[in-house]
């Protein structure tokens, strides 16, 4: 595994090639377009633990969307809370793709044993010719949130996270091409739970489709902290689940939704 990222980060890192076989070009007027693009992302989890990314573009498409020797390094810590390209079932630091395209979304994976804040940061692009923009889009919230002059800052639970958030090159959801194959705009839409206070009845609404089978819902504070679980829930015959919070005080709140597909997260502000 180390030889392996060891490949991964001379190719990647060090050497502007279009690839393995490609020989050392040390012209110096060799242009932007023949070199590997970066994008570097930290992720720093409520803990403090940073996780360096590095994004890379081969400008010949020498690498592709799914996992490719010596182009894409494998994240081989164990830490209690961690960040990752997904690719595949992989868990990467570095993924090599092919030339850039702005419509590509590249999902990251959170996996948190600790509630709290993370922090999604851009720390620098290079070999780019024009200024592109970077953002993350939130497929739970339907949210793009560019990161090249601010991080974007969340309030997660405790939980893996693995088709939440994406990296990506522009903010129109309607062209973004996951490079997962795991959501479409339409999907992403139709398939995600509904979650919604209603100020009239103050009740937390949840509606899913007969795809979902609510396990449990989780409500956090600002601060990460459980504020109240519900469990053994029962749906109407519309597949709402409707919880009150008129004992909860007004203020921004985190809802988790926990199903057998997976976990779901969405902002909820509580108003009197």
């Amino acid at each position: 595994m180390k030889s392996l990222y060891y490949l991964c980060f001379a190719i990647l890192f060090l050497i502007p090639t279009k690839g393995i076989c490609s020989s050392y070009n040390n012209d110096e007027n060799s242009t932007t377009n023949s070199q590997v693009q970066r994008v570097r992302i930290d992720v720093t989890t409520s803990m403090g633990f940073v996780r360096h990314l590095l994004l890379a573009f081969t400008p010949d498409n020498a690498a592709t969307d799914a996992y490719d020797y010596g182009y894409d390094a494998v994240n081989a810590d164990n830490y209690s809370d961690d960040s990752s390209w997904m690719v595949g079932e992989q868990r990467c630091v570095i993924q090599g793709v092919g030339a850039f395209q702005h419509t590509k979304a590249y999902p990251l994976g959170l996996f948190l044993s600790n509630a709290g804040n993370v922090e999604f940061t851009l720390t620098s692009l290079e070999h780019f010719e024009e200024a592109i923009e970077v953002y993350i889009y939130d497929s739970i919230n339907g949210t793009t949130t560019s990161i090249v002059d601010s991080s974007l800052i969340e309030t997660m639970p405790e939980g893996d996270s693995t088709n939440r958030f994406y990296v990506t090159f522009t903010n129109n959801v309607s062209i973004m091409d996951f490079s997962d194959s795991t959501l479409s705009t339409s999907e992403a839409q139709v398939s995600t739970p509904q979650m919604s206070y209603i100020s009239s009845t103050k009740q937390l609404q949840v509606h899913v489709t007969q795809d979902f089978e609510v396990q449990e819902i989780h409500l956090y504070n600002i601060l990460g902290q459980k504020v109240k679980q519900w469990s053994n829930l029962t749906s109407n015959s519309t597949r709402s689940y409707n919880i009150s919070l008129s004992h909860v005080t007004k203020g921004t709140y985190l809802v988790s939704l926990k199903t057998k597909t997976g976990k779901f997260n969405k902002r909820l502000i509580v108003s009197k």
